[in-house]
């Protein structure tokens, strides 16, 4: 329903609108639902509407247009439909409900509670912003709820040099505000998190805020800029701001090593240690009481504890500590990383009644395609008794039914995004889709810009700046990730009116540019993994390793002795490594995963559409005032195309150089050049755009060197080739020459799945198709596993043929009833390319596989 019989001559006419407010709340309090109203209003008065607010129905003699909200109102309780209060009510719910009353048609605008009623007010104000006052009549009969009851955010102080934002009213407001309105809940403001150093800002906090009571001779050996009260006080100051904008306000607290360079008087003995850092977070959340949440990393990169070897003890005592501050009235909950995290350390917590979650990383140290990887690399797998091995990353075997906490999923994008801009609602909703898999409670996301250090501006060239903060270049990514987080319904309005603003009438253009630029990045990360700590693995800037160990940019791949085609996909239960599929072809015993003919045309796939869009916008169609961010981000997704092209053709070459080592046939090597030369000239391409925008090496916590490092790589790699080719004249072979690999067809399919599983009963699982697969020599497959990590590589059943379907029935054996069980189905065509189904980013299926769920629980 919408407001056909809504007051429009009031509104549009004589712009009068009456509002009846049941919130109780000021515009001028520090307060969720003042800060929602203040946009509404602003909003209706920058359109010339004339605003009259009572408090009560009766207080107007004109009829009333738009009543205020939440359900712990009664007023508003008796207003709306069934479908709203009908219904158990849940957190953060939002409403638009068209009533008839006595005075006519009116708009109630609702939250289940203030930070539901916030959202609403925001989005209101945005429609009203985007389409003027007619934006109210065209609101209709909507109830929203958040899909992912977390939707945090992380951001890292990392030394002084943060101060100017850290202590900033401005930034704060700027901030916060498009946190909220994207409808984030929750910021984790995280310190101690360095490069491998004990000696670090902020590591351990406690000093660089207060004095500790009986460990008074502790202090910071020089005075900073800033005083310790002034960091107590600008964190209280943080807190509240977080609660006036409907935000939980999370500590992250990475470093609990001792830093004896930059602190004095720590105690030496271990006990006592423990004991100082203890009585500190008694303290801090005392003196701190805005803090809602305490986020810890217990494994030994905390600098407490060694490899594998979890300080038990010490652990024990700093959540004693909370405990105790909440006995004593506060009321914080434990945000606990994975990594490290023992059973002992698990039950301890659960005896104390503490409300607290696992977090953990959603994949690896870099954001991958948005699915949970089928598998756990080598380096994983074989050391599973090693609990900072095996909860790495991804959800290990957290997600038990029978468990006592709660599991969010973090997205790490410091290993893959943190300069070029992206926007991809495609992916943002399919994460968000995947962040309550398992039962999970939600997500938390490290923007771009993670860990720059803030000694150099973004640009070089300072008159394409066109922003205060750098973080305001990223709305796309803050928008999406945000309202999509919040439910993967959000109408495509919601960020296409936020394009319109920015790039004018091409703004189909450039988003349809973003989409597929912005896939680029994440299929490098989990198809192409070549070192995984994200501190020293970055794939803007990567090249993917060099063909010969000794040429690597990277000193790490040296050290690691990693190339191009012997690096491990993040995820090799879906992606082939190059060697591994070339000594698989050889073998003849290719398996059904995406091969590397395959990864390299999807690479292809996507530039060309990215530069395709490009190629169809019209600049004289972009906003003179948003000018300069179109050209910076059209540099970006050009850099970005030119790097997708690059890593197709260095498939190509890495793929020929491996058959070339295994048959000793240097006419791959021909090939293998050209390729390389290939992938060379894309490279360049994209230096020459680096160099009209970005510094030659950005720095952010490590140095990982320049993209003219990689080009130099490249270069090495080339003249080696040559060198091996020689005078030799032999007919260039490839890999690649047979057209025959490209599949013309593909089946469809649709799979009859049950959504749960009971294991007194047989599980059946059926294929259909429109027409049996003549093509391939082999009946399709089924693959599954359990939803434990730990468990390994899924199982595979060759399924039977039932005229044109086919069938499959999983053993009883094989599933684990405290977990849900995961489920697809691949076959080989007649030139060994593998199907899958669903497939990555199907357009019917949000995941790479079904899930099935147990049907007791």
């Amino acid at each position: 329903m919408q407001g056909q019989d809504y007051n429009l001559d009031e509104i549009i006419f004589k712009k009068e609108i009456i509002i009846v407010d049941y919130t109780g709340i000021s515009l001028d309090d520090q307060h969720p639902v003042a800060f929602g109203k203040r946009l509404f209003f602003n909003a209706l008065e920058e359109k010339g509407g004339k605003v009259e607010c009572v408090t009560q129905w009766r207080q107007s003699n004109q009829k009333v247009n738009i009543v205020l909200g939440t359900l712990h109102n009664i007023e508003i309780m008796g207003l709306v439909s069934n479908e709203v209060s009908g219904i158990p009510v849940r957190p953060e719910g939002v409403f638009y409900q068209w009533q008839k009353t006595e005075s006519g048609t009116v708009l109630v605008v609702g939250g289940t509670d203030a930070k539901g009623l916030m959202y609403a007010l925001n989005e209101l104000a945005e429609r009203i912003k985007s389409h003027g006052l007619v934006a109210l009549s065209e609101v209709e009969n909507t109830v929203e709820y958040p899909e992912n009851n977390v939707r945090g955010l992380d951001k890292f102080v990392t030394d002084q040099n943060d101060d100017n934002w850290f202590f900033s009213d401005d930034y704060w407001q700027y901030y916060l505000t498009s946190l909220a309105t994207n409808r984030f809940n929750r910021l984790t403001l995280i310190t101690g998190y360095n490069d491998g150093k004990q000696q670090d800002f902020m590591i351990p906090v406690y000093p660089y805020l207060f004095d500790i009571p009986g460990f008074e001779n502790v202090s910071l050996r020089e005075n900073l800029e800033r005083t310790p009260q002034e960091y107590l006080n600008q964190l209280k100051h943080i807190g509240q701001l977080c609660h006036s904008f409907g935000l939980d306000f999370v500590f992250g607290i990475w470093g609990h090593g001792r830093s004896d360079e930059l602190i004095l008087g720590l105690p030496e003995d271990a006990m006592e240690y423990t004991n100082y850092c203890a009585r500190g977070m008694y303290e801090l959340l005392r003196k701190i009481p805005e803090i809602d949440g305490i986020q810890l990393r217990v494994n030994y990169e905390s600098g407490v504890g060694g490899f594998g070897n979890t300080a038990d003890n010490f652990w024990k005592e700093i959540i004693k500590a909370i405990v105790k501050s909440n006995v004593e009235g506060g009321d914080v909950f434990l945000d606990i990383r994975a990594k490290g995290l023992t059973d002992t350390i698990r039950e301890f917590i659960e005896s104390t009644n503490l409300d607290f979650s696992v977090t953990s990383k959603y994949s690896w140290e870099g954001v991958g395609l948005p699915y949970h990887p089928t598998e756990m690399r080598f380096g994983e797998l074989s050391m599973l008794n090693n609990v900072d091995k095996r909860q790495r990353y991804g959800y290990a075997d957290f997600l038990k039914y029978s468990r006592k906490y709660d599991f969010i999923y973090r997205l790490w994008g410091i290993g893959t995004m943190r300069m070029f801009t992206w926007a991809d609602p495609d992916y943002a909703r399919r994460f968000s889709f995947s962040s309550s898999f398992g039962n999970a409670k939600g997500f938390q996301v490290t923007p771009p810009m993670s860990r720059k250090q803030n000694t150099w501006p973004l640009f070089q060239d300072q008159k394409r700046v066109y922003y205060q903060w750098e973080d305001e270049r990223y709305w796309a990514w803050y928008l999406m990730f945000g309202r999509l987080g919040y439910s993967t319904s959000t109408n495509p309005n919601v960020w296409e009116r936020e394009f319109k603003v920015h790039y004018g009438s091409a703004y189909r253009d450039v988003l349809k540019a973003y989409e597929a630029a912005s896939k680029i990045l994440p299929l490098i990360t989990s198809s192409h993994l070549t070192f995984h700590p994200a501190n020293y693995n970055w794939a803007e800037i990567e090249s993917g390793g060099a063909l010969f160990v000794e040429h690597n940019a990277n000193p790490y791949y040296i050290e690691k002795k990693r190339t191009y085609q012997s690096t491990e996909p993040g995820d090799p239960g879906i992606f082939y490594g190059i060697e591994v599929y070339v000594e698989d072809i050889l073998d003849k015993q290719v398996k059904p995963k995406i091969n590397p003919r395959q990864l390299s045309q999807r690479y292809a796939d996507l530039s060309k559409k990215a530069l395709e869009a490009l190629s169809k916008v019209n600049k004289e169609e972009v906003p003179e005032n948003h000018m300069n961010e179109y050209v910076t981000n059209e540099m970006d997704i050009k850099i970005l195309s030119n790097l997708g092209f690059y890593h197709s053709y260095k498939i190509k070459a890495a793929t020929d150089f491996v058959f070339f080592k295994k048959t000793n046939n240097k006419a791959y090597l021909k090939s293998c050049l050209s390729n390389i030369k290939m992938a060379k000239e894309y490279w360049v391409k994209m230096l020459s755009l680096l160099d009209k925008l970005y510094f030659e090496k950005p720095r952010f916590l490590h140095d990982n060197g320049t993209w003219k490092d990689r080009l130099v790589e490249i270069e090495k790699d080339i003249e080696k080739v040559e060198n091996l080719i020689g005078e030799s004249n032999v007919k260039l072979i490839s890999h690649w020459d047979n057209s025959d690999w490209v599949d013309i067809e593909r089946p469809s399919f649709e799979a009859l799945v049950p959504e749960h599983f009971n294991i007194e009963k047989k599980l059946e699982v059926v294929l259909k198709t429109d027409k049996p697969f003549e093509s391939s020599k082999e009946n399709p497959k089924i693959h599954y596993r359990s939803a434990n990590m730990a468990y390994g590589k899924f199982k595979e059943l060759a399924m039977d043929r039932d005229g044109k379907n086919y069938k499959a029935i999983i053993p009883f054996d094989d599933i684990d009833p405290d977990y849900d069980l995961l489920v697809y189905f691949s076959f080989m065509s007649k030139n060994k390319n593998v199907v899958m189904f669903p497939g990555l980013l199907d357009g019917n299926n949000e995941l790479p596989y079904f899930i099935i769920k147990n049907s007791n629980h």
